[in-house]
């Protein structure tokens, strides 16, 4: 029986979904982070379940192939990359394993391996068009840092190796100002405190730049201002005040105080505007991948883009299909969505506020839904909806490999799956973006 504190040689089988290396000892589960397939590694046992173990890595006795050394010294700490010890062939494997795995043990589909594609990537690092850094102290100097893994406990860093390079120079910027002004950092423990957190979003040389305080003002943010001009033409300075004690970065109180106040890009001839909390994929890159795909497979189609938020992807969709409706719940983001019809000129879309397992009775003729809802996925009440009006074709774009499996499983009695997309969204961590296609069966078949 293993028993925590104890020391153990073990032989890596796989990776886990976090991961983390995985073992078996008597037939136990060990998790060992930081390890990778076919490594045999001494291991210190830190944590003992009554299903599982954890151990850490006391040394490698023999590394994998795949093993590199992390370029950020803050890896092993830092709780905001998960895959930096494995080369980008070991990473994309994980991935499409990840997808895989979901499919076939959640989903149930039994032909997973065959209708799961390779992992796609583009660059590795320096990919994150915003980040939102907490700002912590050591007693002697405050800091932007990252949260350590697993806990609230804040890290130093003078780089993110994951955001573009632009980035470097804002925590260099910003350290110098938390240590020059009239600011207190907020202490999670005490509640006491003003600055909370530095968020921060550029595109096209457009620069948003928001501090949350637990308070209503930015003491001295001329100051940060002059030491922003001379390193970035185009930015916006906003205060988010957000007095609440709870894991949520950003309230709905904003405060313009230098600027811009949006970021205004065209994407395929569209004109849209977007703000630090307006939803937007963090790498541009993977995002024009993925909505150029779903483009290529709605040409002439009528189709319902569920989900539709700000209306970005539906005007997208407008320029290959016959017509497009977006149905939207929020209504901020529908307002936003009708605001960037009327500024393209899109004819042939619609936007419609309300649930999408309600409004979607309402459209009498479409053939092709596009499903790209948040991490928990569909609802029952959705999907039942679904199977209710019988599209021709769903295509799912998806953030979480097991809501999209959960979801897949109540389709699959009238669908099939055509294929499963990985795309690697988010270098260098743990998660990973997939399309899914899936066609209705003749009726005969069901």
């Amino acid at each position: 029986m293993i028993s925590k504190n104890d020391e153990l040689t073990v032989t890596i089988l796989d990776l886990g979904v976090n991961g983390e290396g995985v073992a078996k000892v008597d037939g136990a589960v060990v998790f060992v982070p930081f390890a990778l397939p076919n490594e045999v590694v001494k291991i210190h046992i830190i944590h003992a379940k009554s299903h599982f173990y954890v151990g850490k890595i006391v040394e490698i006795l023999k590394p994998s192939s795949a093993r590199v050394t992390p370029p950020c010294p803050h890896f092993f700490k830092c709780g905001g990359c998960d895959l930096q010890h494995m080369n980008h062939a070991c990473a994309l494997n994980f991935k499409t394993n990840l997808v895989i795995n979901a499919l076939k043990n959640i989903g149930k589909v039994e032909n997973a391996e065959q209708l799961t594609l390779p992992c796609i990537s583009k660059n590795e690092f320096y990919y994150r068009n915003k980040f939102s850094f907490p700002v912590g102290t050591n007693g002697k100097y405050a800091f932007v840092g990252m949260y350590k893994k697993n806990s609230h406990e804040i890290i130093e860093i003078e780089n993110c190796h994951i955001q573009m390079p632009w980035a470097k120079t804002i925590i260099e910027i910003f350290n110098n100002f938390l240590n020059t002004s009239k600011n207190t950092v907020y202490n999670e423990q005490t509640k006491q405190g003003l600055i909370k957190h530095l968020v921060c979003r550029m595109e096209n040389n457009q620069l948003l730049v928001c501090v949350v305080v637990n308070g209503n003002k930015l003491n001295n943010h001329e100051m940060l201002i002059e030491k922003l001009k001379p390193h970035f033409e185009n930015f916006g300075l906003m205060l988010n005040v957000n007095k609440l004690h709870n894991n949520v970065i950003l309230s709905n109180t904003y405060k313009h105080l230098y600027g811009i106040k949006t970021i205004s890009l065209v994407e395929d001839n569209l004109k849209y505007e977007t703000t630090l909390n307006s939803f937007m994929q963090v790498n541009s890159q993977i995002s024009n991948l993925i909505y150029g795909h779903v483009q290529s497979m709605v040409e002439n189609e009528i189709v319902v883009n569920a989900f539709s938020g700000s209306g970005f992807l539906s005007g997208l969709l407008a320029k290959t299909a016959k017509h497009v409706y977006g149905i939207e719940i929020v209504e901020s983001a529908h307002l936003d969505a009708e605001t960037l019809k009327t500024n393209n000129n899109i004819e042939n879309l619609t936007n419609i506020l309300g649930d999408v397992s309600e409004k979607l009775k309402t459209i009498k003729e479409f053939n092709t839904i596009v499903l790209d809802p948040p991490r928990k996925g569909v609802s029952k009440e959705v999907v039942n909806t679904i199977l209710s009006v019988l599209p021709k074709t769903i295509i799912y774009i998806s953030c979480n490999p097991s809501t999209l499996a959960r979801d897949v499983n109540s389709l699959t009695n009238h669908y099939n799956i055509i294929f499963a997309q990985p795309y690697d969204m988010f270098p260098q961590t743990k998660h990973v973006e997939t399309v899914v296609k899936l066609e209705l069966k003749q009726q005969s078949q069901f």
